[in-house]
């Protein structure tokens, strides 16, 4: 029975600890909240003085002496004990990096940065131009560790498989059978994940397609979509230089299948040839039915 009441007694006051912590941190976050740094300081350290094993307090309590002005040994402590805790051990890393680089433990600084980049860390702009890291940033292990922090916040941009289109890149005139058919302008988007194209003809029509690389699949894919009311997805792979789709489309009228080879290859002088063929007879026989030059416009 004495065992038994023991136990309750314990569970009784964990309870009150915790009551007593989570009341700590609400006043500590609206003081924080209010402005009032100094008070907020004074009950996060009154916090991790009742749970020293709580991971976010000394998180929080680190990040308020960081940023007013407080003792940076302290917390850096504060942000190396979060990170034992497993709170936020990437973001403590961030921080950590930061008071290193201020402190001129460049070895320590530069350990936490290639730390955050091994586990993902992509914000560069968190990095990238930040003055603590004046001092190292042309050390070899930082652009090292920026490069892989860019990587892993535009992965496509870092990815070679994403450029095999790059070559139709640019403001082009095109023209075909030796006649002006049209402008397009090509450009990368979205970290480089998608190409975009927009078409106008010589006689006025708009179109444009989303091209881009599909990962899982191992191929590309084109959407393209015209004023007239033309809607074309193609697949296709990126070979011998070039771009190499096909498509399958289904009149709506008579259900009709109409297959579609669509390449695209470079030409030894930069310029580029778009090819198109079609076949209506399940592939038995192709005519063309476009074949375009593209020309990189002047520089204005």
């Amino acid at each position: 029975m004495r065992g038994i009441l023991t136990l309750l007694a314990l569970l009784a006051t964990s309870a009150a600890v915790a009551a007593d912590v989570e009341t700590l941190r609400a006043e500590g976050n609206a003081a924080a909240t209010a402005g009032d740094a100094g008070k907020a300081i004074e009950l996060f350290t009154e916090l991790v003085a009742e749970a020293p094993d709580d991971g976010a307090g000394h998180y929080q309590l680190g990040s308020l002496l960081m940023d007013n002005g407080g003792d940076l040994g302290t917390a850096a402590t504060h942000f190396e004990r979060a990170a034992e805790l497993g709170f936020q051990p990437v973001g403590a890393a961030h921080r950590l990096s930061r008071i290193y680089a201020r402190e001129g433990r460049s070895s320590d600084a530069l350990a936490q940065l290639e730390f955050m980049a091994a586990n993902g860390f992509g914000i560069p702009s968190l990095v990238e131009g930040e003055q603590d890291y004046a001092g190292i940033a042309d050390d070899a292990r930082f652009v090292a560790a920026l490069e892989k922090i860019n990587a892993a916040r535009f992965p496509c941009q870092a990815d070679d498989r994403h450029h095999a289109f790059d070559f139709w890149i640019g403001k082009w005139d095109v023209s075909s059978g030796g006649q002006a058919a049209g402008t397009n302008n090509i450009q990368p988007i979205l970290g480089h994940c998608a190409i975009f194209e927009q078409w106008e003809s010589a006689t006025g029509g708009l179109g444009k397609s989303f091209n881009y690389y599909d990962p899982g699949y191992d191929h590309w894919r084109q959407i393209w979509i015209s004023d007239s009311g033309t809607i074309i997805e193609f697949t296709g792979k990126a070979r011998d230089g070039g771009i190499f789709y096909t498509a399958e489309t289904v009149n709506p009228a008579d259900g009709a299948v109409t297959h579609h080879k669509f390449e695209f290859t470079q030409n030894g002088d930069g310029s580029v040839r778009q090819f198109w063929a079609t076949s209506t007879d399940d592939k038995a026989t192709w005519n063309t039915i476009w074949d375009g030059h593209y020309q990189l416009q002047a520089e204005q």
